[in-house]
């Protein structure tokens, strides 16, 4: 299963961007493109070609060759791939990415000043093969030169835990479409800078208060044994505190949109999280689901399937 942890340890804690330095530069940004041709779908809607193209040999983009050797920009968020990785599950990627960023399919993002914020820190999606080849792109990526071409921002996605056609976009047993968590994972530092009051990962936060009580208690390390009654018991320690908080905001997230509601799922995750359902989250963590549902968050109202056709008819 992929996880928070995974993802800070390979990328975020070697490209991160600092808590308080984009606090100040929401209004700048803008809004980047959809990438690819638009054409014309059912009931007017547009289509967005996410195949994934080529980098260029020279200008900004071009730091990521050769170990990459594609691409697609979305909404100014850039996903590249190396030449192993299935294009299907890049472009799958990328529609999850839009559908993260755009949840109502208007064609604008939902949250300008958390847009801005990823737009600003050069956030971007790394597409290895494998786990393995991600470990290697480790000894051979410059992330110095990353970060001075201005990519601040960085989550890894394996190719080999994406499933395109996989649960929960199918309601049946296998594996979990990774591509939810980790492109979750590089949205929410978004939402992060844009709303530290409420969804910050630092302790005092609403999401953070929300999780203590989940964890029954504030823990800054993981303790030896959670409480009885904890229903988010994360128990690797290699996350911190700020790690547990992005973990628990994809975890309440997904759950309440439906997206761990699937056969064995609860069997699967029972050791790290109890509500895998709307309905069990929202009897256990009524707090976290009055965050969720604030509507001067403008966060996500429907789970990422996989299809992104923008409309000027909001969902």
């Amino acid at each position: 299963m992929a996880s928070a942890a995974r993802g800070q340890t390979l990328l975020l804690s070697i490209v991160a961007v600092a808590a308080t330095s984009l606090a100040c530069r929401h209004s700048g940004a803008s809004r980047g493109d959809l990438a690819g041709p638009i054409a014309a779908g059912p009931a007017g809607d547009a289509v967005v070609d996410f195949t994934p193209r080529p980098l260029p040999e020279t200008g900004r983009l071009s730091v990521f060759r050769p170990h990459f050797d594609r691409h697609v920009e979305v909404f100014g968020v850039l996903v590249v791939a190396t030449p192993s990785t299935e294009a299907v599950k890049v472009a799958h990627a990328a529609t999850v990415l839009a559908e993260w960023i755009d949840n109502d399919e208007d064609g604008v993002p939902d949250d300008p000043a958390a847009h801005a914020a990823l737009v600003e820190g050069g956030a971007f999606l790394v597409m290895p093969a494998t786990e393995q080849e991600m470990e290697r792109l480790h000894r051979r990526v410059s992330f110095e030169a990353l970060e001075e071409a201005g990519f601040q921002i960085g989550q890894d996605l394996y190719g080999d835990e994406t499933f395109p056609a996989g649960p929960p976009h199918v309601m049946g047993r296998g594996r979990f479409d990774a591509a939810l968590e980790e492109v979750l994972h590089l949205v929410s530092n978004g939402w992060v800078e844009a709303h530290p009051e409420a969804l910050g990962y630092r302790p005092g936060s609403r999401l953070t208060d929300a999780m203590d009580l989940a964890r029954g208690g504030r823990f800054r390390r993981v303790p030896r044994r959670y409480p009885e009654a904890a229903w988010y018991h994360y128990d690797d320690r290699t996350c911190d505190y700020e790690c547990m908080a992005a973990e628990y905001l994809y975890w309440a997230l997904t759950s309440h949109l439906g997206g761990q509601a699937f056969p064995g799922r609860a069997e699967e995750i029972a050791q790290e999280w109890e509500c895998p359902t709307p309905e069990l989250l929202a009897a256990r963590d009524p707090a976290v689901v009055e965050l969720l549902t604030d509507p001067t968050l403008s966060l996500p109202r429907v789970l990422p399937d996989g299809r992104y056709a923008p409309s000027s008819r909001a969902r």
